[in-house]
């Protein structure tokens, strides 16, 4: 496969996956300016050594993903998927760039430890929900009516990005539409069981979260085979609160809760309702679940 740089074709490419003229104008002037570094990150990051990137600045990270846009949606048509696949995939870059913005007030990525993996074809945004190629790592063995998989086994990870409602009738579609695609692309990969680790599989959750809810009716797709005592990702996904996981459980030891929201004004009845569990002391953790794709093939 070549190594495609050409930058006015990657650009192309990245104006449709950012729609913003202000950044991709930003970001043609850095390549266009700072091309030979540019250049090397991005075959860097085509190559997994996304590590070399980790310190650097984060319009540097975003011009190597402009650049490496070409040669990954090569490596999507090579395992037979489509050009929506290959956009819906390509769209997280717009959320983190819009993320970083946000956060750090500047035109870049931070999250390019997660974004490697979509130029580097081992996720994939088929309808609601993100597929990653890897290895089953909960357990040395999980056993699920028939079914088993073993740890290190390949199979697929399961994420929901942010961006849209959680509905039920476009997830049941979107695993059943992911079945016919990744067979495709990957007939030797375990597609039997499929494993999702997630604050919204927290069995704490029915604590504050109405059962009719989204994300309650999606929890319960999964079997629940373990959880990680944790509280960071319900206070990132929630509240927009980043902390880290041992301030958290030091708060939680000492204060009797993991983090200080009596200031925080609610903007929606999930965070209301996790705010007043959380300050009462509630716990959390994020759940380790797996969905037999049988009782969602329709």
């Amino acid at each position: 496969m070549k190594r495609n740089l050409d930058v006015n074709e990657n650009l192309k490419l990245f104006e449709r996956v950012y729609d913003d003229s202000e950044v991709v104008d930003v970001v043609a002037d850095y390549i266009r300016d700072n091309y030979n570094e540019a250049a090397k990150y991005s075959k860097l990051l085509l190559k997994n050594n996304w590590t070399r990137l980790v310190g650097k600045p984060r319009l540097l990270r975003m011009a190597a993903l402009a650049l490496s846009l070409a040669t990954a949606k090569e490596r999507f048509e090579d395992k037979g998927f489509d050009e929506q696949v290959f956009f819906d995939t390509m769209s997280d870059i717009k959320i983190w760039g819009e993320d970083c913005r946000e956060h750090f007030g500047e035109i870049g990525i931070d999250e390019i430890n997660w974004l490697r993996l979509h130029v580097n074809c081992k996720i994939f945004k088929i309808g609601r929900l993100q597929y990653q190629l890897c290895n089953y790592y909960f357990y040395r063995k999980t056993i699920i009516g028939e079914s088993k998989i073993r740890f290190g086994e390949k199979c697929f990870n399961i994420h929901i990005p942010r961006g849209e409602r959680l509905d039920m009738d476009n997830c049941i579609r979107s695993l059943n539409y992911a079945l016919d695609v990744l067979g495709k692309a990957f007939p030797r990969v375990n597609r039997d069981i499929m494993m999702c680790h997630s604050w919204m599989l927290s069995s704490y959750n029915s604590s504050f979260i109405d059962e009719q809810s989204n994300i309650s009716k999606f929890a319960k797709l999964f079997s629940l085979v373990g959880e990680s005592q944790s509280a960071s990702e319900h206070l990132h996904w929630i509240f927009d609160v980043r902390a880290d996981e041992k301030l958290l459980k030091d708060n939680k030891e000492k204060l009797g809760y993991y983090y200080d929201l009596s200031d925080f004004q609610p903007k929606s009845s999930l965070q209301s309702l996790a705010k007043d569990y959380i300050m009462k002391g509630g716990n959390l953790s994020d759940g380790k679940g797996v969905i037999l794709t049988k009782d969602v093939v329709m």
